[in-house]
């Protein structure tokens, strides 16, 4: 009786450590992928600075559905690329310097909500992006901005 009471209580011990360890590696994984998608957001916001209207769009995922303050109306990839084209077709100039202010981010197994302010050219615009991440990558699912 005594060997089995010693077994169940190591059984339970290992349990225990199973489970912190799962929790604090969750809490690990969570904390990267906020890393991962604030610098997706940094890499995107440089390509619209660049004028890299092709970086642009290989983050947009095929559904991509934003509405930019620019626009009257929502729109999708095909759509929002003839916006691209329009007002993101010349690069700013090299010492052109933004900053984002992150204000929010929620992340739920496979999609995430980013909200933040981005500071261009003594203004201010927020923005919203909806993220997915399809396999190994993250693409932007929906997105809007406004302008402050």
């Amino acid at each position: 009786m005594k060997y089995f009471r010693k077994l169940q209580i190591i059984i339970l011990l290992i349990s225990l450590t199973g489970l912190i360890l799962s929790c604090s590696d969750n809490g690990r994984t969570i904390e990267n992928q906020e890393d991962l998608l604030w610098g997706l957001e940094e890499e995107y916001i440089k390509a619209h600075k660049d004028a890299d209207l092709s970086k642009i769009l290989s983050m947009w995922d095929e559904n991509f559905l934003g509405w930019p303050s620019r626009l009257e109306n929502s729109a999708r990839k095909t759509s929002g690329s003839e916006y691209l084209q329009k007002y993101f077709s010349k690069p700013m100039p090299a010492d052109t310097e933004f900053q984002i202010e992150k204000q929010g981010i929620y992340i739920e197994n496979n999609v995430a909500i980013l909200h933040y302010r981005i500071f261009l050219f003594q203004s201010s615009t927020r923005l919203t992006h909806t993220w997915i991440k399809r396999g190994d990558d993250w693409y932007i699912l929906g997105g809007m901005d406004w302008n402050e």
